[in-house]
């Protein structure tokens, strides 16, 4: 199969510009039986009652898990809270860059995750409850905005941590 070309194009986007972070996350489908993660973070306009809006891809990760994770919703929990770490450093210096404070908005596959963010129930994984009750609270706070599920069909970053996951969104984007 021949690589394909990749560039990044920055489209001129309208308005107060949001930051939109695309997190995902793979359960040991390396070959060394690891996780993977990745991110695909956009500078997007404001919401519109159209269903997409104009926004350039800033950045973009897959790598490993370091830590043995034992499920897929901890692994896509190590995603997320790395994704919006990046979207934070992305905000600060945006807001350097121009005074304006862009929203943080998460968009997610896994829908367990943001259900549980709103709900009082504790993971029984012991090593989840501090990362479950850290995004509670960026959650509740504000600094993330917008917490939402959104279908795998619609995932930017699926094809950087699965093997056969089509590559056209992202492409296109």
């Amino acid at each position: 199969i021949k690589a394909q070309p990749v560039y990044l194009a920055f489209h001129p986007l309208r308005g107060a510009c949001r930051i939109v972070g695309f997190p995902d996350a793979s359960y040991k489908n390396n070959e060394d039986k690891s996780s993977q993660r990745a991110s695909c973070i956009f500078m997007a306009e404001p919401r519109t009652d159209k269903p997409n809006t104009k926004g350039s891809l800033v950045d973009y990760e897959s790598t490993k898990i370091k830590k043995s994770v034992q499920s897929t919703t901890v692994a896509e929990l190590y995603s997320l809270m790395k994704t919006f770490g990046t979207c934070q450093f992305l905000r600060g210096l945006w807001k350097d860059m121009t005074g304006e404070t862009a929203p943080i908005h998460i968009r997610t596959d896994a829908n367990n995750l943001v259900t549980t963010a709103s709900t009082t129930h504790l993971p029984e994984q012991r090593e989840t409850i501090h990362m479950i009750n850290m995004l509670r609270h960026e959650a509740c706070s504000g600094a993330i905005e917008d917490l939402a599920h959104v279908a795998t069909v619609a995932m930017f970053a699926d094809c950087q941590t699965k093997e056969k996951a089509p590559v056209a969104n992202l492409r296109d984007a």
